[in-house]
């Protein structure tokens, strides 16, 4: 006979494979009715499911697979990601219509590079954006270079030895002593600027976003057209460290409620 335990890992499975083609909302009662449950079973997986991440809850009462987690499966970041997203797509939607630019929100992956988590488009007609599928460098992006900064020496040298510092344009940064400058710089002011050096026309302008430990879990990042930087520079900087600080302190205090 089935054990309880085992048998509620077999339903948790069973309603990830429900929700796993990216398209299924549905509500409580209908998965309680699907799956054979007491409601109060089915919403107790419910909401363990959208507490660690796995599932989101909408304003009608719509349970739905995380976006993330869909497009990026198990390596995503789990529960604490999905709180600082719950938190931060809000604050980079009022940022992006408040800066004109495109906010990102970016994670360092195991292989040493960019993964994009989230992304608010300006209302531009001319603006930067970017495929959430892309992966991006350490050595030439501003959010590369800011979890750089936040390395131990050791950490960021093994980083950087796994790819060459490849010129992306003829702007990059490929010499290793200024590299090294501008990583220093990023972690003296807590924020870090690449301009021109990934795409020409891009700017990008990022602070992280810190874990209660104090460990970074994501970057904040402004990206920028460049021609409208100069014009927008402190502001930016501004906006972005206040975001980042304010994001990080919520998410401290257990301030998304999932």
């Amino acid at each position: 006979m089935m054990s309880e335990i085992v048998r509620s890992a077999a339903r948790v499975l069973d309603l990830l494979e429900y929700f796993s083609d990216g398209e299924t909302r549905t509500n409580l009662a209908d998965i309680a009715q699907t799956f054979s449950l007491p409601k109060s079973s089915a919403l107790g997986l419910l909401r363990t499911l959208c507490v660690r991440g796995y599932l989101e809850k909408d304003e009608q009462g719509l349970y739905q697979l995380n976006e993330t987690f869909r497009i990026q499966g198990f390596s995503w970041g789990g529960a604490r990601l999905t709180r600082l997203l719950t938190l931060a797509r809000p604050v980079m939607t009022q940022m992006a219509s408040e800066l004109g630019e495109t906010i990102t929100l970016g994670v360092l992956t195991a292989e040493g590079k960019i993964r994009l988590v989230h992304q608010a488009l300006s209302s531009q007609p001319i603006r930067y954006e970017m495929p959430m599928s892309t992966q991006l460098p350490i050595h030439c992006t501003a959010m590369g270079r800011m979890f750089l900064a936040l390395k131990t020496p050791e950490e960021r040298r093994a980083l950087l030895a796994r790819y060459p510092l490849s010129p992306w344009t003829k702007y990059t940064v490929t010499d290793s002593a200024q590299l090294e400058a501008l990583i220093e710089e990023a972690a003296a002011r807590n924020y870090s600027v690449s301009a021109d050096e990934v795409d020409i026309g891009g700017t990008g302008v990022c602070t992280p976003i810190l874990d209660a430990s104090g460990a970074p879990l994501a970057m904040l990042n402004v990206s920028c057209v460049s021609a409208r930087f100069g014009d927008k520079k402190n502001l930016i900087i501004k906006a972005v460290l206040e975001q980042g600080q304010q994001l990080a302190d919520r998410l401290a205090s257990g301030g998304a409620a999932v």
